[in-house]
């Protein structure tokens, strides 16, 4: 299954904080530590069936078991950690307890910055401290909800830390990704993360983003044979066409969502000057495979650019394609008119076809 699964049940009483310092060992009521560490060790996380991915009893059990299993550990580890401050298991176990936290409510989330805060600040080793920076920095979007400042802050702290750090890079990825509104914002950070980190695939992103902010107005090259007919399709030769050009995968729950609407609209506009491409961002084991089957049952004719390597496959990779669906809008004129169309197309194409098509040059190549 993509992504994590790892969902957290429940929160733990404020009045436990684990930001004391006081050992609980201080006060004679805690167990031995290699008692804790066996139930630990002893808690498994379930093992998914893919064979069962579609039995949908089957997926809520599994999603149960393992709230259950994250969350039991997650508990435990915080008793460790209240009890022996200096473990040096800890350093391991820590981020599997505060991933678990920041998947939890809002109590949940507030008790784990309690832990974040002191252990930036009182971690007995750089690595404790820094890591406690990171996970705070991780979390600092929801916990700072709408406090652009503080997050900010969140980041830059842990930037301190290990500014060569490339997990850096991912909270100033995830940080760009929230100013879609505010390009001039999303620029600077994406300048950012080129300049500390050259010549990583965070860097490589962050110059796709950077394209991707000053695109409007510029022309879209390209071309590709169509995964399922094989024909030759461009943007050239598709020149007094509006093109939507959606990025999207088999595998992405909310591109398959977003499909029944998609259908909707090339079924209305396609005889009226436009045309959909699908950007496919399939894996290379069995992922041409999966897209042909997947058009196929569902009934979608417009093309399928299948590149091959999914998230690293270098178109949208060029373009800084980090979450998917993403849509693009080319005018009749081949140049881009937006780059964040996803859930405007219903005004986006009547406004581009209200317009003039170009007067000469329409191109016959493709489709």
């Amino acid at each position: 299954m993509n992504g994590s699964l790892i969902r957290t049940c429940g929160a733990f009483a404020l009045c436990c904080s684990l930001l004391s310092t006081v050992p609980a060992r201080a006060r004679g009521d805690e167990r031995p530590a290699n008692a804790i560490l066996a139930e630990i060790d002893s808690v498994k996380t379930p093992s998914f069936d893919s064979s069962k991915q579609k039995d949908s009893a089957y997926i809520q059990q599994y999603f149960k078991e393992q709230n259950a299993s994250s969350s039991r550990k997650a508990t435990l580890i915080g008793e460790l950690f209240r009890a022996y401050p200096d473990h040096p298991r800890l350093a391991q176990l820590l981020p599997i307890r505060w991933q678990a936290l920041s998947t939890g409510n809002p109590a949940a989330t507030t008790e784990m910055m309690n832990e974040l805060n002191g252990l930036v600040v009182n971690g007995k080793t750089e690595k404790t401290k820094t890591d406690a920076a990171y996970w705070k920095a991780r979390v600092a979007s929801n916990f700072y909800r709408g406090d652009d400042e503080k997050i900010q802050a969140a980041i830059d702290e842990f930037l301190a830390f290990a500014p060569k750090d490339t997990r850096g890079a991912s909270l100033l990825m995830m940080a760009g990704s929230g100013f879609r509104n505010d390009p001039a914002r999303q620029k600077a950070i994406y300048e950012k993360i080129a300049s500390l980190y050259p010549g990583t695939a965070a860097a490589n992103s962050a110059q796709g983003s950077l394209r991707r902010i000053d695109a409007v107005g510029k022309p879209l090259e390209l071309a590709f044979t169509d995964a399922v007919t094989g024909s030759e399709v461009s943007i050239k030769g598709l020149k007094g066409k509006v093109v939507v050009l959606d990025f999207w995968a088999t595998w992405c729950g909310p591109c398959v969502a977003e499909m029944p609407t998609m259908k909707k609209l090339y079924s209305e506009y396609k005889d009226k000057g436009v045309e959909f491409i699908g950007v496919s961002l399939d894996e290379k084991a069995g992922g041409l495979d999966k897209l042909k089957e997947f058009v196929a049952k569902e009934g979608i004719t417009w093309p399928q650019y299948y590149q091959g390597d999914g998230w690293n496959s270098e178109f949208s990779r060029s373009w800084g394609i980090n979450s998917i669906p993403a849509v693009f809008v080319v005018d009749q004129e081949g140049n881009i008119s937006s780059v964040e169309a996803r859930g405007k197309l219903d005004k986006m194409i009547p406004e581009l076809l209200s317009k003039p098509a170009p007067k000469s040059g329409a191109g016959t190549e493709g489709r």
